[in-house]
C-alpha cells in the first residue's frame, strides 16, 4: 500500500463547522471554541442557512475559511473595528481544495505547494469533508507502511514542516501511551 492508493475520503471528517460569510470573528472563534477545532469554512449567506444546520451542514458551496492564524493575525493588528468586520473580509480565499478521491499524497503536496494544513474536500463543487494534517498523520500512524512512500529522500526535503509535524505527533503519542 503507498501514499498514492489511499484515497482522501478515506481519512477526511465529514462533520465540517460552517459560518456564512456575513458573520464576525466573535461567531467563528464561538464555533472553534465549542468544538475544539482550527478553522471553519465560511459559506455564503445565500444558501438559505436555518439555525439547526448552519454550522453543521456540509451541502453547500465554500466560499472561503477562517483558520485559527487568521484570527491570530486579525486580532493582533489591534484595530476594534475588524471585529465586527464580515468574514468575507477576513477569510482566506480563494479556497484551495482537493476531491474526494484525490490521495494522501496529493494532498501533502497540495499542502505543503500553499503552505496551508487544511483541505476542504469537495465534490461538484459541493464541501462533502476537510482533511488536515493530524489527518494525514493519525492515518500514516495507522498504516506505518506508509512510512517509505511518504518519507523518501525527495519527498522528505520537499516537505520538511510535515516531516516535523509528523515526528512531533509521533512522539507525543508514544509519551501519551508511557
Amino acid at each position: 500500500m503507498s501514499s498514492d492508493s489511499i484515497q482522501v475520503a478515506g481519512i477526511m471528517s465529514k462533520d465540517v463547522k460552517t459560518e456564512t460569510s456575513d458573520q464576525n470573528i466573535q461567531a467563528v472563534c464561538k464555533i472553534m471554541h465549542e468544538n475544539n477545532i482550527g478553522s471553519v469554512v465560511i459559506v455564503n449567506p445565500e444558501n438559505d442557512f436555518n439555525s439547526d444546520n448552519k454550522k453543521n451542514n456540509n451541502a453547500h458551496k465554500p466560499a472561503g475559511i477562517i483558520t485559527e492564524r487568521d484570527i491570530v493575525r486579525t486580532i493582533g493588528k489591534l484595530e476594534p473595528s475588524l471585529l465586527t468586520t464580515p468574514l468575507h473580509e477576513l477569510m482566506s480565499k480563494p479556497l484551495i481544495t482537493i476531491t474526494s478521491n484525490g490521495s494522501i499524497n496529493d494532498a501533502i503536496k497540495t499542502m505543503q505547494l500553499k503552505d496551508i494544513r487544511r483541505l476542504v474536500v469537495v465534490e461538484k463543487q459541493e464541501m462533502v469533508g476537510i482533511i488536515t494534517d493530524k489527518d494525514i498523520l493519525r492515518a500514516i500512524i495507522k498504516n506505518q507502511s506508509l512510512i517509505p512512500t511518504i518519507l523518501n529522500d525527495e519527498l522528505l526535503m520537499q516537505n520538511r514542516p510535515m516531516f516535523e509535524q509528523f515526528r512531533e505527533y509521533w512522539f507525543s503519542d508514544i509519551l501519551q501511551r508511557h
